[in-house]
């Protein structure tokens, strides 16, 4: 286990690289993001308080998924998977923590995928404002278009809609 400050920009992880880590937000913003087709899609933000890695590569010393990148200037804790799993034969409340993490994230993900195939975007953008305004704030808008599955573009016009009055959403001017 290793405590690292991280740079904003700074990758920690690149798809398809062999050995990864756990992560443990102490401060700062990380994402992680998929690339295909030239195009980067993010899958998720973490933020204080978060454990997060790639757990496909993590349990099977596969290549990563997804590359994770630094949105704000912080600091992690790192843990390999050898010395994860020596915790976890150590202890056994560890192991427990370590399941309920797994189950918190699977639910997490389980809700993402049902969210982005049916919510329109509006929806999914009034949903991340309820849920974490604070994050929609520190976040570059083109990567928040890219968690909520949008153009930049469209993004700008949904964020537009929610600035207008009521009455001027539908097209109909205020009397």
């Amino acid at each position: 286990m290793r405590c690292r400050d991280v740079e904003k920009g700074e990758q920690l992880a690149l798809q398809g690289q062999v050995g990864g880590y756990l992560f443990f937000v102490e401060c700062g913003i990380l994402r992680s993001y998929y690339t295909g087709r030239g195009t980067e899609v993010t899958g998720q933000f973490f933020e204080r308080g978060c454990f997060f890695g790639d757990v496909h590569a993590l349990c099977t010393d596969a290549p990563a998924m997804h590359s994770i990148d630094v949105i704000e200037t912080g600091r992690v804790v790192m843990l390999t998977p050898a010395a994860l799993n020596a915790a976890y034969d150590s202890d056994h409340a560890l192991e427990r923590f370590g399941r309920i993490l797994m189950t918190v994230s699977l639910l997490g993900t389980q809700r993402r995928a049902a969210a982005l195939l049916r919510n329109s975007a509006e929806e999914m953008y009034d949903g991340l404002m309820q849920q974490r305004p604070e994050l929609a704030r520190r976040v570059p808008q083109f990567m928040i278009a890219s968690y909520l599955g949008i153009t930049p573009e469209a993004l700008s016009r949904i964020r537009r809609r929610r600035t207008q009055p009521p009455s001027q959403r539908s097209g109909q001017l205020a009397l």
